[in-house]
């Protein structure tokens, strides 16, 4: 619910708390004084207490309860209540009419309460039902006083049940035109057009909202944020009125296949949201993959005739407090896996576990802190040069398949991947202008270029974990004939570490768009790579490389959201 629908919600409620308040004041006191009593007007204190005393009760409870049963869960309990409370005044008003047969003029008028409050809490049928029951009750109290006062009784009864029937008309039908629009403007605030799923609005209104309520109740709640496969392609394709089709009913089909208590909403384009209130991260992993094979195995007219049989979506999945404390991060984090879901392939889901992640879970508690910082300058990174991000990302995947192909030791390669994703964070200090420039680097910039190893390796180098990767940050742009920098070193001179970070960053960097040029084809990539060794690289490694290069090569042709940053 958004905020301003919450709000006028409340103030509508006090009004009708309030027109409940009143009304059963009135009635209440009319009810005391009809009582047989022994106490003359002048015992103020006893009058005060026998009508103070049951009104605050019964003001109290009505008050508690409207407050506190406004959820979903508990409208049937309200209903219930609602319908009691009214009947309670009802048989009040005709105790007092059966003391009072001779007022039945003044007295009559009092069933025009509870006719007021049945139309503005049930509607019009509400309201009439209670018109109608009131309008019978006045003809049965008057049939035998006719006699004694012509017909002015009956005029008096049919004018007041012609203002009963009205009264429960109008205002009965005027609440209902009023909660009609009220749906229908929520409605168009809140929805998606296209797919009738909650919007980005109505799912930022909500994730806060549940987050909120899951840290004060120390509960779990998980987040998937989840993207069509190759969407332009399919819009290209078939053309984007298909494409609309395709997300209306991609939405049905989630929608379908979501948990009870999952909100789900149109995040984005191609993309869509699931919050999980409750649930843990393996089995919002279980949700995600299940979606995502429901998706796959889904068959999608393209051209309302021909399934497409090629769309599929990726998916990414973060936990509340797991990965984040709050919405930004839980959001952050989702978004995280997402990218990194798609940069390694399509069809996958993958659970938040960022490399600094990783590495938090195994420093000691003295250098958490210090992660942390690392983290917050990897921002910094992202805000400064969105490639600078994707890019270490990608190098980290690529160096950790390359670590396995190669049969590295465990510990190695969880380090190689450290130091993969960090190998860039000097750039934090090197100018945008330059990061970004699409010529060529002028002497100068190209001098403060060459500077990023060495300041990533300061920036490092207080994290004792981190040791072993300080090298290969600082190496990782030397060359094996000795021509590169910061130190010119050579062949078995460089670390190891290094040497494979030098084959896979130029990897990555020729695959990707560049502020400087654009993407090479995979073969031209391998003739560079080839060129380039025993001159850059390490002639046994770059021949590995290439090898597993061209083994995954379906796998990586499959699809091209490596050229992409995350959208």
């Amino acid at each position: 619910m958004q905020e301003w629908q919450r709000k006028r919600s409340e103030k509508i409620a006090d009004l009708v708390l309030g027109a409940h308040l009143l009304a059963y004041l009135l009635t209440v006191s009319i009810f005391i004084l009809r009582l047989p009593r022994s106490y003359s007007y002048s015992g103020l204190i006893a009058v005060l207490l026998g009508f103070f005393v049951p009104a605050s009760i019964i003001s109290f409870l009505d008050y508690y309860l409207l407050n506190n049963w406004r959820n979903a869960g508990q409208k049937s309990k309200l209903l219930l209540w609602n319908i009691a409370k009214h009947t309670v005044l009802f048989l009040l008003i005709t105790y007092i009419l059966v003391f009072s047969p001779n007022t039945l003029q003044l007295q009559g008028a009092l069933y025009l309460i509870p006719v007021v409050l049945a139309a503005i809490t049930f509607g019009r049928v509400g309201g009439f039902i209670y018109a109608t029951s009131a309008s019978i009750l006045l003809f049965l109290f008057t049939w035998g006083q006719a006699q004694n006062f012509a017909g002015t009784v009956y005029e008096t009864t049919f004018i007041l049940s012609g203002i009963f029937l009205l009264v429960a008309w109008f205002l009965g039908g005027v609440m209902e035109v009023e909660n009609s629009t009220s749906r229908y403007l929520a409605n168009l605030v809140n929805e998606d057009e296209l797919t009738g799923l909650g919007n980005h609005r109505l799912f930022q209104e909500q994730l806060k909202f549940l987050i909120n309520s899951a840290t004060r109740d120390n509960n779990p709640l998980s987040l998937i944020l989840l993207d069509i496969d190759n969407f332009k392609e399919y819009n290209d394709a078939y053309g984007h009125f298909q494409g609309d089709l395709v997300l209306k009913e991609l939405a049905a089909l989630i929608e379908q296949n979501v948990p009870s208590g999952a909100e789900l909403a149109r995040y984005g384009g191609d993309e869509f949201s699931v919050i999980l209130p409750g649930v843990a991260l393996n089995e919002a992993t279980s949700v995600a993959d299940s979606l995502r094979e429901v998706v796959s195995r889904h068959r999608f007219l393209a051209d309302g005739v021909h399934p497409y049989e090629e769309l599929t979506i990726s998916a990414g999945v973060a936990n509340l407090p797991y990965h984040a404390g709050s919405r930004e991060e839980l959001l952050d984090a989702a978004g995280e896996a997402l990218y990194s879901s798609k940069v390694t392939g399509s069809n996958r889901v993958r659970v938040y576990l960022g490399v600094l992640e990783k590495i938090r879970h195994r420093v000691e508690e003295e250098d958490r802190e210090l992660i942390n910082s690392l983290r917050t300058l990897m921002t910094l990174v992202n805000a400064k040069d969105r490639y600078t991000y994707g890019h270490s990302e990608r190098v980290a995947y690529y160096i950790k398949e390359f670590a396995a192909y190669l049969e590295l030791p465990e510990e190695f390669s969880r380090l190689l991947e450290y130091g993969a994703f960090l190998h860039d964070i000097g750039k934090l200090e090197t100018p945008r202008e330059i990061l970004n420039k699409k010529g060529s680097l002028n002497e100068k910039e190209w001098a403060v270029m060459q500077e990023h190893p060495g300041w990533g390796a300061e920036m490092l180098r207080p994290v004792r974990f981190l040791q072993p990767v300080v090298s290969m940050v600082l190496h990782h742009h030397e060359n094996y004939d000795g021509t590169g920098y910061p130190s010119g070193l050579a062949g078995e001179g460089i670390p190891f570490a290094a040497r494979i970070l030098r084959i896979v960053d130029s990897f990555d960097a020729m695959k990707t768009v560049r502020p400087y040029h654009k993407p090479l084809t995979m073969e031209k990539i391998f003739l560079e790579l080839q060129y380039g060794s025993n001159r850059l690289y390490d002639p046994k490694l770059v021949e590995a490389f290439v090898s597993m290069i061209r083994k995954k090569d379906s796998e990586i042709d499959k699809s091209q959201a490596y050229l992409h940053v995350f959208k």
